[in-house]
């Protein structure tokens, strides 16, 4: 099962202003403030959750139901090892992790993990957690595995804030599925864009 990337601690800020947003519109009225500020946070979600990148800093909660399903795994031979205990984290930059926390087996409430157990990595694309020793044993259910973390920065790079207004005008142009005349998907000028950010090029 893929793990689940939630946000339980919004952005404070967005990565790009109104008024950018509105420039890059072309858009000289204020009928459509409103709307157009309403885009931003959809655009910038949208963008995070394609590339795996966070824009704008939040605190973000990892969820899986095995550790195997987050350790970063090398093929070879058909066959799945994993490196190490790593855990990659597709939310880049990552600043800082909060807690890392997992059901014992029949356990009712969770055992939080000793920071002295992993290490964390930030300096790294994507950010990784390295346990100490092997993982503990989780009990069978989904969220068995739950680990909070800060992801983000001020300083997003000029490109993924050219791609967040791309999105912008797109979603503002396009306000239905699809147009009546002709069928409409992402330019392809943003897609190369984004495919540009993915965090390790395959996300």
């Amino acid at each position: 099962m893929r793990p689940q990337y939630s946000i339980s601690i919004a952005p404070t800020s967005e990565p790009i202003t109104l008024s950018q947003a509105s420039d890059h519109l072309r858009v000289d009225s204020t009928d459509d403030q409103t709307y157009i500020n309403d885009l931003i946070p959809v655009a910038r979600e949208y963008f995070d959750a394609v590339t795996g990148r966070s824009s704008a800093l939040a605190t973000y909660v990892l969820t899986a139901p095995t550790w195997e399903d987050l350790f970063d795994p090398t093929r070879r031979d058909n066959t799945i090892t994993y490196n190490g205990y790593v855990i990659p984290i597709y939310r880049f930059p990552l600043v800082s992790v909060d807690s890392v926390k997992y059901y014992a087996p029949d356990a009712a409430s969770m055992t939080t993990m000793s920071a002295s157990a992993y290490r964390v990595v930030t300096g790294t694309e994507p950010g990784r957690i390295q346990l100490v020793d092997a993982p503990p044993s989780v009990d069978d259910r989904i969220d068995a595995i739950q680990i909070t973390f800060k992801a983000g920065n001020d300083s997003t790079p000029a490109m993924s804030k050219h791609a967040i207004k791309m999105l912008v005008a797109n979603f503002y142009e396009q306000r239905a599925p699809i147009s009546f005349a002709a069928a409409s998907d992402i330019p392809y000028t943003l897609r190369a864009i984004i495919e540009t950010q993915k965090i390790g090029g395959n996300f």
